[in-house]
């Protein structure tokens, strides 16, 4: 969670978690903090009627969809951010390493859920904020995760260059139903804008950020589905419950997440309860429709679970069937049940609660209770301030203690009697197909290259252009690789940033570059997606600036001799139709490998002497008859003349290209997929090859698109 160091109040459990703020727009009397009481009076009161508007939008909408939360619901806190409740919160004025904290956010509502195994919720949760964008006037949203601003990660292939981890931090907000990012200023600059700051540019001008559309296209796309009055993701199934899991089901059906997921993550206690089924006794069993996400019903489906017969449980002997499906699925559901009910606990305050304990000692090293003697009046009410506070952010999570309680709350007022819910087992809508749950090898390859497929370097039909194929892969070493990833040489990072004006900033400075690693890995997801947009993206560069680049990739031994093979050519035809094969002297090549060696200052002496030592060994095999030549056809049947060549009868010019393309797919199918030079090259490039082999494997002759470029 993006909590300022230090910070005790911590109730995030692993990375599974989405964050998201609303601010409103306030009133002018109410846009300075001026700490006292009737201004915190009227502040909560106006952050109270924004929280209700916009629980209400959200409601309905949840309700509509029929959305079930995997693991956290979607929870809005008031936060005033004065003084007290930045104690409270515990939040430190200085981090470990000096630097100053965070400047205060403006007053806002903050929330934090887990989504669990279900990526689905952080996805609706952005859906609902760009609805209550859009629902209410001047409402600004910001939402990250444990990746940072994961809305750009997935818009990454679409960002402008300028774009990373460092320069981003901080300008991503949602505002009117559109996405904005603040843009730097000046353009190079990485240090994070103020939240304070990016609202304000945003409010006086709420178009001048929004993104582009490619950007917003691919957010639209991930939560289009939302839309719909239909929950797709929705599986409707008939099971065999006891009597009150069914009658809970059917007042509460949102209780069908805790209880799967207490059921697949059961340990030995756990196991005991389901033994003695205290709560949920199986003599009465009812058929009832239940409705599952996908996701948990392929948790439940997956979990292998062998009931205690001597509970009670009756099961067919066949395992194959639909009656044991439903018989199966119940019992797993009813032991989810038992195990959350075992574990209920009340909220109610508890003085030697490790948690608690902790959270008053660190209050009480912060200076929260003053000066006063532990007992007194002023004593007690801090302490009770602090627990109501501490408590409201228990609240924010369903753990399983408080869902068994209420659970056990709800049992006491619903009606579980037996006849009456078996008069809806006559009227009950058939289960749904579960065959979604089987993919095969093919289809999950389908969906990944779809989703995340590679570079296409070949066409549908099998056929590749040679000519690009080499274009690409010499593209490609051109790149500068730093510790980052491809260096798009965008010039110098600025330390400051003219939209900022705060104290300090030199002496932050040095803390920042200490903490480079800290922060690599913090942002490692949203860095590792922009290294992939910048080989995606084509950069325009200077000769001179270019020529700088291919000299420093060079340097390594692989690379520079790939290149020189690459970019080997065949000296043009100065001869006339009556020159002799003598004409063409050793004194050519050597005049070659010079003009190579000035253009370029990367090239080896020793790629010379290897040439002539592999001409002296080759000179007796047949090997130069494996090469493909250049068709001459197509040029005569248009009258061509094909480089005056007609006089040298034995002497065809071979195509670089397709022979370079050719020698790369064999050793790719030699590897058969593993591991190898050539897999390692074109996975770096992002580019597959399956295509291409496949059609090679169906013909002994290559394609023509293959043996000849079309260029």
């Amino acid at each position: 969670m993006a909590k300022l160091p230090e910070c005790k109040l911590e109730f995030v459990r692993d990375d599974d978690y989405v964050e998201y703020f609303l601010f409103p727009q306030l009133p002018d009397k109410l846009s300075f903090a001026q700490e006292d009481s009737a201004y915190l009076m009227e502040l909560t009161t106006h952050l109270a009627s924004f929280e209700t508007q916009c629980m209400e939008i959200v409601k309905k909408r949840v309700e509509k969809y029929g959305y079930i939360w995997h693991k956290d619901e979607f929870y809005l806190q008031m936060r005033t951010e004065c003084a007290q409740e930045r104690l409270l919160n515990d939040e430190h004025n200085e981090s470990n390493n000096g630097a100053p904290a965070a400047l205060p956010l403006p007053p806002h509502l903050h929330g934090v859920t887990h989504y669990g195994e279900n990526i689905e919720d952080e996805w609706f949760i952005v859906y609902l904020l760009y609805e209550l964008t859009r629902g209410i006037a001047c409402c600004i949203a910001r939402v990250v995760d444990a990746d940072g601003e994961f809305l750009l990660i997935e818009a990454a292939e679409a960002l402008p260059q300028w774009a990373n981890p460092d320069s981003c931090e901080q300008r991503v907000y949602i505002a009117d139903g559109h996405l904005q990012l603040v843009q730097n200023s000046p353009s190079n600059s990485t240090k994070p804008l103020p939240v304070n700051v990016a609202i304000e540019k945003i409010r006086q001008s709420s178009t001048l950020y929004c993104v582009s559309k490619e950007i917003q296209e691919c957010i639209d796309k991930r939560i289009q589905d939302f839309s719909k009055n239909t929950n797709s993701a929705i599986h409707r199934q008939i099971v065999r419950l006891p009597v009150g899991v069914a009658a809970l089901l059917k007042e509460m059906p949102s209780l069908i997440a805790p209880a799967v997921r207490a059921f697949c993550e059961r340990d030995t206690i756990d196991l005991k309860v389901c033994r003695s089924m205290r709560y949920f006794p199986p003599e009465q069993c009812i058929r009832t429709n239940v409705r599952f996400t996908r996701c948990l019903y392929a948790m439940l489906m997956h979990t292998n679970y062998k009931p205690d017969r001597k509970v009670g449980w009756t099961l067919t002997t066949s395992t194959n069937t639909e009656e044991y499906k439903e018989q199966i699925i119940g019992i797993k559901i009813a032991c989810g049940f038992e195990i959350l009910a075992s574990q209920a606990k009340s909220a109610a305050r508890e003085e030697n609660e490790p948690s608690w304990r902790a959270y008053v000692k660190s209050l009480t090293s912060k200076g929260y209770f003053r000066d006063t003697l532990e007992g007194s009046l002023e004593y007690k009410k801090l302490s009770n301030d602090a627990w109501i506070y501490f408590h409201q952010n228990n609240l924010r999570f369903r753990t399983a203690p408080l869902v068994g309680n209420e659970i056990l709350n709800l049992l006491k007022n619903i009606n579980t009697n037996a006849d009456h819910l078996r008069e809806a087992e006559n009227n009950l809508e058939p289960s749904d197909s579960d065959d979604w749950l089987n993919i095969s090898s093919d289809q999950l390859d389908a969906i990944l290259l779809e989703r995340y497929g590679p570079k296409k370097l070949y066409k549908p039909n099998g056929g590749i252009n040679a000519e690009e194929f080499t274009k690409n892969i010499a593209d490609f070493l051109d790149k500068e690789s730093t510790y980052e990833g491809i260096d798009n040489d965008d010039g110098d990072d600025a330390d400051s940033d003219t939209d900022e004006n705060e104290p300090g900033t030199s002496k932050t400075q040095n803390a920042n570059n200490v903490d480079m690693k800290t922060k690599l890995k913090k942002n490692y997801s949203m860095r590792k997606a922009c290294n992939r947009n910048s080989l995606i993206l084509e950069t325009d560069k200077a000769n001179n600036s270019k020529q700088k680049t291919i000299n420093a990739q060079l340097s390594d031994d692989n690379s520079t001799h790939l290149r020189n093979f690459l970019d080997l050519f065949i000296p043009e035809d100065k001869w006339d139709s009556n020159s002799e094969m003598s004409d063409y002297e050793d004194d050519n090549m050597e005049h070659h490998f010079e003009t190579m060696t000035n253009s370029n200052k990367s090239v080896d002496i020793h790629i010379k002497k290897y040439m002539d030592q592999m001409d002296k060994e080759l000179a007796n095999t047949t090997i130069g008859q494996t090469f493909v030549e250049k068709k001459t056809s197509l040029n005569a049947a248009k009258g061509i003349d094909d480089d005056d060549f007609d006089d040298i009868e034995t002497f065809q010019p071979i195509n670089i290209n397709v022979n370079t393309l050719k020698n790369i797919v064999g050793s790719y199918k030699s590897q058969l997929g593993g591991p190898g030079p050539v897999t390692n090259l074109l996975s770096a490039m992002g580019s597959g090859m399956s295509t291409a082999v496949a059609a090679l494997d169906s013909d002994d002759e290559a394609p023509d698109d293959l043996r000849e470029s079309r260029v």
